[in-house]
């Protein structure tokens, strides 16, 4: 049997050097982390402020339903107005699609997240709930306006798959990997060992990002930012009814922002495991326990992402990673909280093929993306950024505000604390009833929405070979009349 070659990949066609992609990545990285800030300490910080849970969903839905709008209107700005082409800015914007709208937005991202939690305790209810509106909206618009120019950047930067995949890879693995460690670093600072104020936690770790997204201001650039193959007359009258005529065009978008839809929105744990760790296990650092012994084992997972997806493909490596992920999470419920090794066990073989199925997952986007450029012949990288940005904030939302409106219900007692030392101090009890929702919200509803998130992947049908084809149809590499002539089916 003849042993088969180790596949090497050939750099010497890639556009980007090495110090441009460590640029990507970091600023990548930073905005990340920055987001992180909120993922992570939003929920805590509101359930601390003395804010009914039942009226702090209520506004959250309110915020998302306006910044729904933002993000279909700025990504349609963000693809039709070149920056780089309006005199009076260009200095100041540089060259590029979708670089100048990174340097003249991405400071306002710390900014706002900072003066979000700058909200004063000593104010009523109603202004707690104002401030937390005006300001998460603010939030929001900051971040939509640097995901969308950061995600789309993926495409713009290379006209080379490999290389693409790559840097999607890269950015993924160091992304997951790093937001899990200041995860743990965030959890222990604010716990009832350290102590930290969540204010001084925030203004000090976005003071490190927003330094972190500077070097990509400048040294980076964008190479695939034109359309070849396509008619230049067609391209160039580009409205907000191509945008729409865009995303109908394309169904498998349409699949891969349904199932993170369910997936999101049923995510309901993610932003009280502080507290279901604290009121049910005695200590709200218990879940760092799993998440470090996991680290290793999930990063060579993930490292090994790119070569599973090249053997058998990559929507098939996100439903059998996917399925497997699913099943320990149904289990951590029927098991009890009174049984933290076996959780704890559960939790690390779930985060395994967990991993390989987020990152497999990122593989899709730019590849659907492609699909569209193919079929409509305009770029339309921006608006499904956007999309995906919406969806991505509003799921995180609408899992959020559920799994407050939830613990609302169930008579759930107000906390007015800075930090988890702080609730330990005043000895703040809950009721039966609340811990009984709390396991409910953490455990149950996220491992539904998993295994149904999952299932809807099985209508993703492009194949990578096609993907390949269409890419190398839109970079002017070959014609259309040869990549149709080379395609596996019909794409209708």
């Amino acid at each position: 049997m003849k042993k088969q070659k180790k596949t090497v990949l050939d750099k010497s066609s890639w556009r980007t050097t090495t110090a441009q992609r460590s640029k990507y990545y970091i600023g990548d990285l930073a905005r990340t982390c920055e987001g992180a800030i909120i993922t992570t300490f939003m929920t805590m910080f509101l359930l601390m402020q003395g804010i009914n849970p039942a009226k702090m969903a209520g506004v959250m839905l309110a915020v998302k339903l306006i910044d729904s709008f933002d993000d279909v209107i700025f990504g349609f700005l963000i693809d039709k107005i070149k920056i780089a082409d309006l005199s009076k800015i260009r200095k100041i914007a540089g060259k590029g699609k979708y670089l100048p709208w990174y340097r003249l937005t991405f400071w306002m991202f710390p900014i706002f997240t900072i003066l979000f939690f700058m909200m004063p305790m000593r104010i009523s209810e109603v202004g707690k709930l104002v401030w937390f509106g005006v300001f998460y909206l603010l939030y929001d618009l900051s971040y939509t306006l640097v995901e969308v120019p950061m995600n789309s950047m993926a495409v713009t930067l290379t006209d080379n798959v490999d290389e693409r995949n790559v840097i999607i890879q890269n950015k993924s693995i160091l992304s997951n990997n790093v937001i899990m460690i200041i995860g743990i670093v965030f959890y222990a600072l604010v716990s009832e060992l350290v102590g930290l104020p969540i204010k001084y936690v925030v203004i000090g770790s976005s003071v490190i990002f927003f330094a972190m997204m500077i070097p990509l201001v400048r040294g980076v650039e964008e190479y695939n930012t034109e359309l070849a193959n396509v008619n230049e007359d067609e391209n160039a009258h580009y409205t907000f009814k191509d945008m729409l005529e865009c995303i109908k065009t394309n169904k498998y978008m349409f699949v891969l922002l349904l199932s993170t839809l369910i997936t999101s929105c049923l995510a309901t744990g993610a932003n009280l495991a502080n507290f279901v760790a604290y009121y049910h296990f005695g200590n709200s650092l218990v879940f760092a326990v799993p998440i470090a012994i996991a680290a290793i084992p999930g990063l060579i997972a993930q490292l090994n992402t790119a070569k599973i997806t090249k053997k058998i493909g990559k929507v098939k490596t996100i439903l059998l990673a996917g399925i497997m992920g699913s099943i320990p999470l149904m289990l951590i419920y029927f098991v009890g909280s009174k049984h933290i090794v076996l959780i704890c066990s559960l939790l690390v073989l779930q985060s395994l093929p967990g991993n390989i199925a987020n990152i497999a997952k990122t593989f899709l986007i730019p590849d659907t993306i492609e699909y569209t450029r193919y079929k409509t012949g305009k770029d339309c990288s921006g608006i499904f950024f956007a999309m995906n940005s919406f969806v991505t904030k509003l799921t995180q939302s609408v899992a959020s505000s559920l799994g407050l409106f939830l613990l609302g219900l169930s008579g759930w007692i107000e906390i007015e604390a800075t930090d988890f030392a702080d609730v330990a101090a005043q000895n703040i009890q809950q009721p039966a009833s609340a811990l009984n929702m709390l396991w409910i919200v953490y455990t149950l509803i996220p491992a539904v929405g998993t295994l149904l998130g999952i299932l809807v992947m099985v209508f993703y049908r492009i194949k990578d070979k096609d993907i390949d084809l269409m890419i190398k149809c839109n970079a002017g590499d070959i014609t259309r009349e040869e990549c149709e002539a080379q395609l596996s089916r019909k794409y209708n």
